[in-house]
């Protein structure tokens, strides 16, 4: 549907105690269109009248890649953008590397809000691997009786908060615990949960891990 045609009803611009503000203006009467009709003998469509006449400025071609209908992520891209932002690369800046390689930003067919959403579709699709991993703990838990973890999930049933630690874990605790180090990444994966690692060290001088955690933000309640 072409959004410059016709003119918005006069009925939106009187609706009472609005919350939302009016999206900008768009349509002008453009009398631009084309009409596509059916050949039922020929079995096939056949366009029976098309104008190009437009009241208002037309967008230049190099830029068509931005209109609404045209934006889009391919397979590549997204791979490429969570390659990427595994290395902890904020979208902003990834866009601009995209940018880069194509000459210019009007050669990449979306901008950042595409890529937000496509990351939020990927984290709505996350209860898959959320699934996968508390299944490998179910399993691994048959072999290794001592492994504790707890997951929290939200309303909706997602994952927010997972908390792990092996017999191994327990026993370098018991052994190596006098003083524990509490370390959290910022949201260095897809999912961006932070990762946080209890560990201390042993007699060897070397780092051992007591216990791990994903979890969804860091306000008071999470750690308690």
């Amino acid at each position: 549907m072409y959004h410059r045609k016709r003119f918005r009803s006069v009925k939106f611009y009187s609706i009472p105690n609005r919350q939302k503000r009016p999206r900008a203006e768009t349509r002008c009467g453009c009398p631009a269109r084309m009409q596509v009709r059916m050949d039922d003998e020929l079995g096939r469509r056949y366009v029976a009248y098309f104008s190009d006449e437009h009241n208002h400025s037309v967008l230049e071609l190099r830029f068509s890649s931005m209109l609404p209908s045209h934006r889009r992520m391919s397979e590549v891209d997204i791979e490429q953008m969570n390659d990427i932002r595994k290395g902890g690369i904020p979208v902003s800046r990834i866009h601009g590397f995209m940018a880069s390689l194509a000459n210019g930003y009007y050669n990449v067919p979306y901008t950042t809000r595409d890529m937000h959403n496509v990351n939020a579709k990927q984290q709505r699709e996350g209860g898959l691997d959320a699934e996968s991993c508390l299944r490998y703990l179910r399993e691994f838990k048959a072999n290794d009786p001592a492994l504790y973890y707890k997951e929290v999930v939200d309303g909706e049933g997602m994952l927010q908060h997972l908390f792990w630690c092996d017999g191994t874990n327990k026993i370098d605790y018991q052994v190596f615990g006098d003083v524990v180090a509490f370390d959290a990444t910022y949201k260095k994966n897809i999912y961006l949960s932070l990762l946080v690692v209890f560990s201390g060290v042993n007699h060897h001088n070397e780092m051992v891990i007591f216990a791990a955690a994903l979890v969804a933000n860091e306000k008071e309640e999470t750690y308690a």
